[in-house]
């Protein structure tokens, strides 16, 4: 249940004012990217920039993959994937 606990605080990340990494829950710094008039956000201690919408979907994709479904008895089709290298 603590990854559930986790993805709780990712979600109140994304709602916080200002907004905090979804990584590392540290607070964004927004950089004006200068040729197309655009405000990214970037984390210093993460050493990335956070994309607002896929960031967050992401980081609780990596908690939440033991979860997903792994095959599909009705279709099927297997979906499964080898999580080992």
């Amino acid at each position: 249940m603590a990854e559930f606990e986790k993805v709780k605080k990712i979600i109140n990340a994304h709602d916080s004012k200002p907004k905090l990494c979804p990584y590392c829950f540290r607070r964004l710094k927004p950089k004006l990217i200068k040729y197309n008039s655009t405000v990214n956000y970037y984390c210093s201690v993460c050493e990335q920039f956070i994309d607002l919408e896929w960031d967050y979907l992401h980081a609780i994709a990596i908690l939440l993959k033991k979860y997903s479904v792994l095959k599909d008895d009705i279709s099927g089709i297997d979906l499964r994937k080898s999580l080992e290298p």
